[in-house]
């Protein structure tokens, strides 16, 4: 149960983060006077408005304010990208890279590692067979194309991680390797379909793209600034 009161819950979140009040306000998508008035003590919000902070910035709203691994930020961060237009849709699509950062694929519930000993295409083949409805991310929806791996460690969402048998495991020796997530509510409202292969949006390819570890987040940190300009 959360005692703190909320000044303090909200400050600790925005510290956490190692954001400034703007900063943090444009991450959850409020005005930074809001969150001035919030930590200030002027404003009393409601648990609701604590749990959209919490929620955006990536915690569960506990007394410990422990980070919640959700994806949900994900799909917050790309709502107001959607409603946006201009050099401001660009302006937040330059900063992905923030939000990438508060769901990191490896800490998602649920993420499995696996070899890649094949093409990721012949890889979502072999998920297809298993009935386990494989929808592509990272840097292969990024461009909408399978057929071209283009990750170090691509990330595809499945629906049940738990349920996949006969895959390579993951080992030191593998030329490869993928990530395997579960299908949550906030990656299937951004699916698609490109030449008849399930893929997230773009926007959604490039944040787990900048959220997987080692090389892969660097090689998407380097794509971003053309990636915003297109947009």
């Amino acid at each position: 149960m959360v005692t703190s009161t909320a000044a303090s819950i909200v400050t600790r979140m925005r510290l956490r983060r190692q954001l400034s009040k703007t900063a943090f306000a444009e991450l959850i998508g409020l005005p930074a006077s809001t969150i001035t008035r919030i930590e200030s003590g002027l404003v009393e919000p409601t648990y609701a408005m604590l749990q959209r902070i919490a929620s955006g910035a990536g915690f569960q709203l506990t007394e410990t304010l422990s980070d919640s691994g959700s994806d949900l930020p994900f799909a917050v961060a790309l709502d107001r990208i959607q409603n946006a237009t201009g050099a401001e849709r660009r302006r937040l699509l330059g900063k992905l890279a923030q939000t990438a950062n508060l769901a990191p694929v490896a800490k998602r519930p649920g993420a499995r590692f696996f070899s890649l000993e094949s093409s990721l295409a012949e890889f979502v083949q072999q998920l297809e067979r298993q009935g386990a409805n494989p929808v592509v991310s990272s840097l292969e929806a990024v461009s909408g194309d399978v057929s071209q791996t283009s990750s170090f460690t691509p990330v595809v969402y499945v629906d049940n991680p738990g349920k996949l048998v006969d895959l390579p495991a993951m080992s030191p020796s593998a030329r490869a390797s993928v990530v395997v997530l579960p299908s949550t509510e906030s990656a299937r409202r951004f699916m698609r379909k490109v030449e008849g292969t399930a893929m997230v949006s773009a926007g959604w390819g490039m944040l787990d793209a900048l959220a997987s570890p080692g090389r892969q987040a660097d090689v998407a940190l380097s794509f971003l600034p053309a990636f915003a300009q297109a947009a």
